[in-house]
């Protein structure tokens, strides 16, 4: 049987309190760190309860006095009447001073503490994460979840504190005081409660559905804006700026869609909750005062009465206000606690003593990305070590896939990938990364000083060796050229140094690392001419002994290898030097003799 559209599924909202009681559980299992000082939070806010409730009682009693003195003559001692006074007072001050204590602890301990360790939680896990994840998921998108998605985490854990002791403790304590003033009076304020809530959970649970979507749009605005800053000159080049900005708009559109619809539901939450508790203001009112002329009750009763009433509309409108706001929560726990529960990479094998040597074998390895797309199948290797091999083949052929699967950045699905003899599966990833160096064809310099970004080669790398490891790539000259030498700031764009010098940085962190088993992956894509001459040959020196692995498009920069393996659709369809591959005139030669001509 078919349901009308836009009405629930009857089974839709069991389910959704379910998902949604398990959702907080789970934020709660989160702040198990910080549970003493939402303790302590906690009995700062019940002592401001406690004393909150003694308020209208003493306003009561000082009512009374006031009403005989007016009405019967009755005199009143001045001496108690001054102390109940100051006593009033200090009543006030004092759950001042109680809520600022919990405020403290709440917003500048819990809510930061909170957020700040769910951040860590989330960039330590990223780290565990296979490589896929980041090559998937936009970086804006990862931003997102670690900015404004944690932050409403943070903020929910302090609202929900908040709502359990000031608001459900004080709604039961006026409860209990109240019917022991008036009975009938109370009943009036009580009948209103469940109406109130059952109106605040319904609508607050059609809202969640446009704070997911919320969330989720979020999440790709963060990605387009990074991705539209990193690629700011391209858009100018191409006069792409109202592009861009109609993207954006229908983005922001989007959000702002969905955003009105969850916010227009959880906003009109309080509004309906508030009608309620004026009704029944209104009512205790008439009441009170018909009980008051009939003698029933005295008017330091209804004036008490009525400061209850009104107290108990506050945590009433507090709880219905976070029942809407949940909604928000719940979309963004999600996306957090979705990412959290991510397989992480089996790290389950341990460190293994090896011998340098930089022997590598590929033993009928394959591998795909995609299970229903093979790309390297039945693929062998033998390379010895200090062997200069070179990777070459067209876009897509599987180049920079054996190097991903050579570093575990990704797993095999076949065969074996021997190091020195030991299988890469059964070694630890750091320890197996700790025998590589790469030089990567994208440039990663971090905001830095030059020092700092060649030292990141090396932990705890002197001065010395530094400087020795930028003579070696021939950067010395322009790094002393520069006012503050090796000191000189790099920005977070790298934008005060050209593409070759960004290149020529990194090899030398490469030089500084001095590992037995070297990975060069275009790593003069951005050089000149001249500049690529001039550290070819320091390039040699530096890959003596050692194994090297170098990806090119470039047939030029790697003549000299002792291999060429020429991979195309995953396959090594040729084997063998420069002069034997030309010789050969097969594919090798067709890419290089047409590399050749390009440049007559």
């Amino acid at each position: 049987m078919k349901k009308t559209a836009g009405k629930m599924d009857s089974k839709a909202e069991p389910k959704a309190v379910k998902t949604g009681m398990k959702t907080l559980g789970r934020l709660l299992k989160e702040a198990r760190p910080i549970w003493k000082w939402l303790g302590l939070g906690g009995v700062c806010a019940l002592f401001s309860v406690a004393l909150t409730l003694i308020g209208p009682e003493v306003m009561g009693k000082l009512s009374d006095a006031i009403y005989n003195y007016w009405a019967a003559d009755t005199p009143i001692d001045m001496n108690w009447f001054i102390k109940l006074c100051l006593f009033l007072v200090g009543i006030y001050v004092v759950v001042t001073l109680w809520d600022m204590a919990s405020m403290l602890i709440m917003n500048n301990v819990v809510s930061n503490y909170y957020t700040c360790g769910m951040r860590i939680k989330i960039s330590e896990k990223i780290k565990r994460l296979p490589v896929k994840y980041v090559d998937d998921t936009p970086n804006g998108e990862v931003i997102s979840l670690m900015t404004k998605d944690v932050s409403v985490l943070g903020i929910s854990i302090h609202n929900f504190f908040d709502i359990a002791i000031t608001g459900f403790i004080k709604l039961i304590g006026i409860s209990v005081i109240i019917f022991c003033i008036q009975p009938m009076m109370a009943a009036v304020v009580i009948v209103f409660v469940p109406l109130s809530l059952v109106m605040s959970a319904k609508i607050a649970g059609n809202s969640e559905k446009y704070f997911t979507r919320y969330s989720d749009v979020n999440g790709k605005i963060y990605g387009f804006n990074e991705e539209d800053f990193t690629g700011f000159e391209t858009v100018k080049a191409f006069n792409m700026e109202e592009y861009q900005k109609k993207r954006q708009a229908a983005l922001c559109d989007e959000a702002k869609n969905q955003a009105e619809k969850g916010y227009f539901l959880a906003g009109i939450v309080q509004p309906i909750v508030s009608l309620t508790n004026n009704i029944s203001y209104i009512a205790i009112c008439l009441l009170g005062g018909s009980l008051a002329i009939r003698g029933t009750v005295s008017v330091g009763e209804v004036v008490s009465f009525i400061l209850y009433a009104k107290m108990f509309a506050g945590p009433l409108e507090s709880i219905a206000s976070g029942l809407s706001m949940m909604q928000n929560t719940f979309a963004s726990a999600a996306r957090v606690f979705a990412m959290l529960d991510l397989p992480e990479i089996d790290e389950s094998s341990k460190p293994c003593d090896i011998e340098d040597e930089g022997n590598i074998r590929f033993d009928h390895v394959g591998f795909s990305y995609k299970k229903d797309k093979p790309l390297i199948c039945d693929l062998n290797i033998n390379v010895k070590s200090g062997q200069k091999v070179a990777i070459v083949g067209p876009t897509g052929g599987g180049k920079t896939t054996i190097v991903n699967l050579l570093m575990r950045f990704y797993d095999i699905d076949q065969g074996k990938i021997l190091l020195d003899g030991v299988d890469i599966m059964a070694m630890d990833r750091a320890d197996l990364r700790s025998k590589f160096s790469m030089v990567l064809q994208d440039t990663w310099l971090f905001s830095g000083t030059i020092f700092e970004n060649i030292a990141y080669g090396k932990e705890n790398a002197t001065r010395e060796e530094v400087i020795e490891a930028a003579r070696k790539a021939k950067i010395d000259y322009f790094i002393e050229s520069l006012p503050q030498g090796y000191d000189t700031f790099i920005n977070e764009d790298s934008t005060n140094i050209s593409s070759g010098q960004k290149q020529l940085l990194t090899i030398a962190r490469a030089y500084l690392a001095n590992r037995k088993v070297l990975i060069l992956d275009e790593a003069t894509s951005n050089v000149d001419t001249r500049t690529e001459l001039l550290i070819q040959h320091t390039m040699d020196q530096l890959m003596m002994n050692r194994t090297s692995f170098v990806i090119a498009h470039r047939l030029s920069t790697i003549v000299n290898a002792d291999i060429i393996l020429v991979v195309n659709d995953g396959k090594i369809v040729e084997q063998g030097n420069h002069k034997e591959l030309l010789d050969k005139d097969g594919f090798y030669a067709e890419i290089y003799n047409s590399q050749y001509d390009l440049l007559k």
